[in-house]
């Protein structure tokens, strides 16, 4: 069965990409005040401690797509919620930031020298250092700012988070576990043997797609009131489609256009990460591959990255992702359809499984 996209229908006459300006605006004015209130609080502590603050606003305020507030926002208005409901704003607002802490931290395993066509935080203190002259070495200046910088991001949002309920509280605080867990079998899974290298679909699962969308879809029905009687088919809709978004984020970060991922291209490919898109070519490889070999290995230089490319699509490692993302997205929308929650917000979610499919 294949989906298709469509044509987004309307709630309140507002289309899908409505929603997003909506709650997104309205969260990106929290963070915009709670920032620039803590800014000026902290300039006074001493000379230049509010640029940590500063930091952090670029992570958390230069762009994306606020997808994480957007599946909330629309699964509390699915369970019933109301969308003047401020506490709505706060859950979104705190989704960004731990979203904002994981991709700081994140870069810095991952060595990335940008972020969104922008200096990743660590590699711009490490320039800061550089440029100022201070003592010590830059790369470890650079990255501690990072660590402290992504440890806020997780700080403001339990905060922000008081406004809600416990059960709220709770759902947050799993599924942030849950992206720790990820991040760790994501680094091991790159450190171990092959042999011994954690499930990569169980990296995507809890890595991403727990706190990407499984994760926001509970968090709205939970502040709703309803996450008992939700849960199950929000789970079963959430987790295929945050695993599908998965592994769309790994074929960009293979194949995709820097311009538009705003890293440079083939940034997987160098950094070694143990995909399913790796997984499957290696297991339709006849006999040593020398340059998946490298890839595994985490060697492969720049200048090798096209062939890479052009060897999984030979291998048909892209067509398997991409033909394994519309199965996720059928099982996705199956599960969607017991669901008890408004029909047009239903046909939002069948909508945007389509949309990670690719289809």
């Amino acid at each position: 069965m294949t989906i298709s996209w469509g044509t987004a229908p309307a709630f309140v006459g507002r289309t899908l990409a409505d929603f997003g300006r909506d709650i997104g605006g309205r969260v990106e004015a929290r963070l915009r005040t709670q920032l620039a209130t803590d800014r000026a609080r902290y300039a006074a502590v001493a000379p230049g401690s509010e640029a940590v603050v500063d930091a952090l606003s670029t992570a958390v305020l230069s762009g994306g797509k606020r997808l994480r507030p957007s599946l909330a926002y629309l699964s509390f208005l699915g369970a019933g919620g109301s969308p003047a409901d401020p506490r709505i704003v706060d859950v979104g607002a705190a989704l960004e930031l731990l979203h904002a802490g994981c991709l700081v931290h994140d870069d810095i395993m991952d060595d990335s020298p940008t972020r969104r066509g922008l200096l990743t935080t660590h590699a711009r203190y490490q320039q800061e250092h550089q440029k100022s002259g201070y003592t010590g070495e830059a790369r470890r200046f650079g990255e501690g700012v990072g660590m402290i910088v992504g440890d806020m991001a997780f700080f403001y949002a339990i905060g922000l988070l008081r406004t809600t309920t416990p059960e709220t509280q709770a759902v947050f605080f799993e599924l942030a576990v849950d992206a720790g867990v990820g991040q760790y079998l994501d680094l091991l899974a790159a450190a171990c043997p092959a042999d011994l290298a954690p499930d990569p679909m169980t990296i995507a699962r809890y890595k991403t797609g727990r706190y990407t969308v499984e994760g926001p879809l509970r968090l709205g029905a939970a502040l709703a009131g309803r996450l008992v009687e939700l849960g199950e088919a929000l789970t079963a809709y959430g987790q295929p489609v945050g695993l599908a978004y998965q592994l769309r984020d790994d074929l960009l970060g293979a194949f995709g256009d820097p311009s538009v991922t705003g890293k440079p291209v083939g940034d997987d490919l160098r950094q070694g990460k143990r995909t399913l898109l790796l997984g499957y070519a290696k297991q339709q490889a006849s006999g040593s591959l020398e340059l998946l070999e490298k890839v595994d290995a985490g060697a492969l230089t720049e200048a090798e990255v096209p062939a890479v490319q052009r060897l999984l699509e030979d291998l048909g490692a892209r067509e398997y992702v991409e033909s394994t993302c519309q199965a996720l997205a059928v099982d996705a929308v199956n599960a969607i359809e017991a669901a008890d929650i408004d029909l047009s917000v239903k046909e939002y979610f069948k909508h945007f499984a389509a949309y990670v499919a690719g289809a």
